[in-house]
């Protein structure tokens, strides 16, 4: 009787410490993330890695995959779901909204881009949608009231997480600026430092989506110390690895994580965490999840096929053709072909001293071989118009000293009819049209109401003799490549660099053709 006793104390005593340690085993959060995914619902040919990229369909297949291996999985975005595509232009953003919805996402938050057309537009978009929107520092300019819910909790099989959504004013300016009436901006590094201690008495892990630009996030978690994870966004950034910000946050990292996943959907970007049962981070691995033929399977193409079978017919429509390939990365480096070419065409259909385009406008590659419809729609996917003036040289200048102050962040303009040369980052000589600028002589411009308005941070408030045009830079551009059939990138000179003090290596011609 007393071994039958014992036999039983002992039994209970080890059940009771295998179950002890199935809670508070350590246990692994995966967390999925897009950001600047753009419209881009299917796959596309992409110019750099000569494959087919990306897509809606891929991109389920990859999150089924990981999900049923660990269902304790978190998806995330982290800004400008839209515009980018003819989808956008006819659909303003409701496939996208829907996909999303369709994949499993927990949250995203709010890019520039999604409010390309107007605030009412994304709140229509987003109110079916299962998934939370967060911003926690765009308010209400009169009442000073959050437009968007500013942070979601979620549990994650006991693992609590905050997520939140900031944006910076970098990105904020970005915004056109009919679509900011009766909206304000808040210091995302205050509005941080107020919220995370809050979250922090609610959750295990905080986690911060960032609509800033690489630049800003890798500052924050200097200013705000007590985010786990950043998922970021704006500034394109690939990056292969998440890496460690340090700081003192007493999370098991010393440190924030910070990670983005590139732009168009092409990548899936990937971090696992394990966590103790202090739920301190003893472990992290990342990874980008390139998008390509391993996941072609369609649990959504019926709803791809129903709004993409009413475009494809226009915008399959062949109209020339590119001698050339095209590409847009480093594109903010200076001229760049693609760049070039649009600055030509508009200078040419104007016939005006100086054609501009902002780089920022210009959204994706043409590739070498046929042009389509549709191919002009992503790479010009906005609806601007241009606006044509006189400028003084002198104020000219100005605008090429702003422009060349950016490169190699965002904001700069691309010209045509204009050569410039930089001497240690500084803007020496600027010839017009083979001539040397004169201060007091007006010069005939264009550029896109967009720029000209002061959206990209450049004045023209100067200008003279200001003629809106009404015609679309997209509609301008199907025109030039239906007339002339075959287009080349253009190879003269637009920008000289003299000094090795440069930000960038001595070249006489600021991008090469590959």
């Amino acid at each position: 009787m007393k071994n039958r006793f014992l036999s039983t104390f002992w039994l209970v005593l080890l059940l009771n410490v295998v179950l002890q340690g199935a809670v508070y085993a350590d246990e692994t959060l995966t967390l999925l993330f897009t950001n600047d995914t753009h419209n881009r619902l299917e796959p596309y040919e992409h110019v750099e890695l000569k494959k087919r990229v990306g897509g809606i369909v891929r991109r389920q297949h990859y999150f089924d995959q990981v999900r049923r291996l660990n269902p304790q999985t978190l998806i995330l975005d982290a800004g400008d779901v839209f515009q980018g595509t003819p989808y956008y232009n006819f659909y303003l953003g409701e496939p996208d909204i829907q996909a999303m919805g369709l994949m499993g996402y927990h949250a995203m938050t709010v890019g520039n881009h999604d409010l390309d057309n107007g605030l009412a537009n994304l709140k229509k978009q987003t109110a079916p949608a299962p998934f939370p929107v967060l911003n926690a520092n765009i308010v209400d300019a009169r009442t000073g009231e959050l437009i968007f819910k500013p942070y979601h909790l979620f549990e994650v099989d006991g693992i609590k997480i905050a997520v939140m959504g900031l944006m910076s004013d970098h990105a904020w300016q970005a915004v056109a600026t009919a679509n900011k009436q009766g909206l304000k901006l808040l210091d995302p590094v205050q509005v941080a430092n107020q919220l995370v201690p809050k979250l922090r008495a609610q959750a295990d892990l905080i986690i911060s989506l960032h609509h800033m630009g690489i630049w800003i996030d890798e500052e924050f978690p200097k200013q705000v110390p007590g985010v786990d994870v950043i998922i970021g966004g704006h500034s394109h950034t690939l990056m292969e690895k998440a890496k460690v910000l340090p700081n003192q946050n007493q999370n098991g990292l010393r440190g924030t994580l910070l990670q983005h996943a590139y732009y168009m959907g092409a990548y899936v970007g990937r971090i696992d965490l394990t966590l103790d049962k202090q739920r301190k981070i003893v472990k992290h691995d990342s990874q980008l999840v390139l998008l390509d033929e391993r996941f072609d399977v369609d649990p959504v193409a019926e709803m791809l096929d129903r709004y993409g079978n009413k475009l494809k017919a226009q915008m399959n429509e062949v109209i020339g053709e590119s001698l050339d390939d095209m590409g847009t990365d480093g594109k903010y480096n200076g001229p760049f072909a693609l760049g070039s070419l649009v600055a030509d065409i508009i200078r040419g259909s104007q016939k005006v001293d100086v054609g501009i385009i902002n780089t920022g406008g210009i959204r994706t590659s043409l590739n070498k071989g046929p042009i389509t419809v549709g191919e002009i729609f992503e790479i010009m996917p906005f609806d601007n118009a241009l606006t044509n003036f006189a400028i003084k040289g002198k104020d000219l200048r100005k605008v090429v000293e702003t422009s060349a102050s950016r490169l190699g962040v965002s904001k700069n303009l691309q010209f045509s009819g204009l050569v410039y040369s930089l001497k240690n980052n500084q803007v020496t000589d600027i010839r017009v049209n083979g001539q040397l600028i004169e201060p007091e002589r007006l010069y005939s411009a264009s550029a896109p109401d967009y720029v000209f308005t002061g959206n990209e941070g450049i004045s023209f408030e100067s200008a003279s003799q200001v003629q809106p045009t009404g015609q679309l830079i997209r509609d301008i551009l199907l025109n030039y490549v239906r007339q002339k059939r075959q287009i080349k990138a253009p190879t003269d000179q637009r920008l000289i660099r003299l000094g090795l003090g440069d930000r960038y290596p001595s070249q006489s011609i600021a991008w090469v053709l590959r």
